[in-house]
């Protein structure tokens, strides 16, 4: 722990007070201020030197007694704040410097008071604004909000921004309330009672057709059987033809309903595949993420902030595709493509982008790995024309 301003105010009258008592016999000789004989200079000069390592020594035996009595009380807040079962950052006003965070900040969302850069807190939210307001050293709350982990899932969490002193410097705590595992188990219980509406209304739409529409056919048919009248058989054999006629279609359309159900809840072909994000984005990333994962659950998902880690990744790893953002603040598209060439790098790349500058799709035909250009967010027919490739 750093010593506090008084403790090292103290130190350093202690040790100039001892410094003094240690040289002032010998300045006070050196000047001729007072004539003294040689036995009572000397007795002088003895006491000086005692008293002034005396208080030099004391002076620094206090400043470590107090570091030490400080220390263990310090330890166990430390311990406190970094065992907190909630996320919890520690800005400073000035320069919004991240200066301390938990454990649990760091597992979840990946800070760690070396990364000092208070973007890495932003690249966790939607609204920068909310990050602004915070850091800004207003007392805020937020509810219900979406924060975006380290893993590039939503987090649905309260958030609180608390401003404070320490050592008369302008702090900001930053608490996160996560509760997103009810947030997810409401989800459930929502898509379950959608889905089980969704069946109620396809039972009773089939007890309609058998009640009333195959039924009344059916006893059309039983009718016409028992009718006994040679005279009336000719015609009896052409409404019995008609009703067999009205039932087989009736029959074909509930087969066709009970083939449409199956046809939608079908899923796509399970088919590993190795794909890769380049994006400083951490939100389209996490989009992208839980859309493909969506569609096809055996998917090797692989996501990247910085071009450059990726081109590492990229040169010792195999993929199947690569989804490249043009503009990106360390690098553009462009150069990546063209660093891609020069290490060997061969790999179906295809542009995902915002940008709507037919000029950019135009230089993207330039470039023979670039096999698509996709405009961001992802669509079905994006995704089913890539994972097809």
């Amino acid at each position: 722990m750093k010593p506090t301003i008084q403790t090292v105010w103290i130190l350093c009258m202690g040790l100039t007070g001892g410094l003094v008592l240690a040289v002032s016999p010998f300045l006070i000789r050196w000047f001729e201020l007072v004539t003294l004989n040689t036995k009572s200079w000397q007795i002088i000069t003895d006491y000086g030197i005692i008293s002034g390592t005396f208080l030099f020594g004391y002076s620094y035996f206090f400043f470590h007694s107090v570091r030490r009595l400080r220390d263990p009380e310090a330890d166990t807040r430390f311990q406190i704040f970094n065992k907190l079962p909630n996320c919890v950052w520690v800005f400073s006003k000035e320069g919004q410097r991240l200066e301390m965070s938990n454990e649990m900040a760091t597992a979840v969302y990946g800070s760690h008071p070396d990364t000092q850069n208070p973007d890495l807190f932003r690249s966790h939210f939607y609204d920068f604004k909310i990050v602004e307001e915070i850091l800004s050293g207003k007392n805020c709350v937020y509810r219900n909000i979406v924060m975006i982990d380290k893993a590039y899932e939503p987090r649905y969490v309260d958030l609180f921004g608390i401003p404070f002193k320490r050592r008369r410097e302008d702090m900001i705590l930053v608490l996160v309330v996560d509760h997103s595992e009810v947030h997810q188990s409401l989800g459930q219980i929502q898509k379950l009672s959608d889905s089980l509406m969704l069946q109620n209304q396809q039972l009773k739409d089939f007890s309609y057709m058998n009640s009333h529409k195959i039924r009344a056919h059916v006893s059309n048919i039983l009718g016409l059987i028992s009718v006994e009248e040679t005279a009336a058989s000719g015609q009896a054999m052409e409404m019995l033809k008609i009703a067999a006629n009205n039932l087989d279609r009736e029959v074909q359309k509930m087969n066709r309903l009970l083939m449409e159900k199956n046809v939608n809840g079908k899923e796509l072909e399970q088919k590993e595949q190795r794909i890769v994000f380049v994006d400083d984005d951490k939100v389209q990333h996490m989009i992208n993420k839980r859309i493909l994962l969506k569609v096809n659950n055996y998917l090797d998902l692989f996501f990247f902030e910085n071009p450059y880690q990726a081109l590492d990744w990229l040169a010792a790893n195999p993929a199947d595709v690569l989804l490249l953002d043009i503009n990106m603040p360390e690098m553009d598209g462009w150069h990546f493509l063209k660093l891609m060439e020069e290490r060997g790098i061969q790999l179906d790349v295809k542009m995902l982008t915002s940008s709507l500058d037919p000029d950019d799709m135009e230089k993207s035909r330039s470039f023979g790995q670039v096999s698509g250009f996709l405009i961001k967010p992802l669509k079905d027919e994006n995704i089913a024309e890539f994972l097809a490739n």
